[in-house]
């Protein structure tokens, strides 16, 4: 597809198909292929994420119940910070085709917090 500037606004013209489809001239011309669905699977992705939470009572009222809480948590994202690879590049004509070039999520991520709950 090439765009062109017309009068302040982009004209799109179509142009020719590099990869052949339906009803044009090629290796399988009119012929769509038969592989399935899901067929290729990229690699597997693992995530553990753990949460410690402890809740501390401070202060009595009167009638013998807690006047506040204190709570402290500790969240662990990616635990074992095991390294999850991207999906495979896909586009057919690139040099590229196939390889895993990205990961996919984060590494672990730590995080505290404190909450006055009353």
């Amino acid at each position: 597809m090439v765009c062109r500037p017309v009068g302040g606004l982009l004209a799109r013209k179509e142009t020719a198909s590099r990869v052949s489809s339906p009803g044009r001239s090629g290796p399988n011309s009119g012929r769509l292929g038969t592989l399935g669905r899901n067929t290729f699977w990229g690699p597997a992705y693992y995530d553990f994420d753990y949460a410690l939470i402890k809740t501390t009572p401070i202060g009595r009222r009167a009638n013998g119940l807690e006047r506040a809480d204190v709570q402290f948590r500790g969240e662990f994202f990616n635990l074992f910070n095991v390294v999850n690879m991207g999906l495979p590049a896909n586009t057919i004509e690139g040099s590229g085709f196939g390889l895993i070039s990205k990961t996919a999520g984060t590494s672990r991520q730590i995080q505290f917090s404190l909450k006055f709950i009353y």
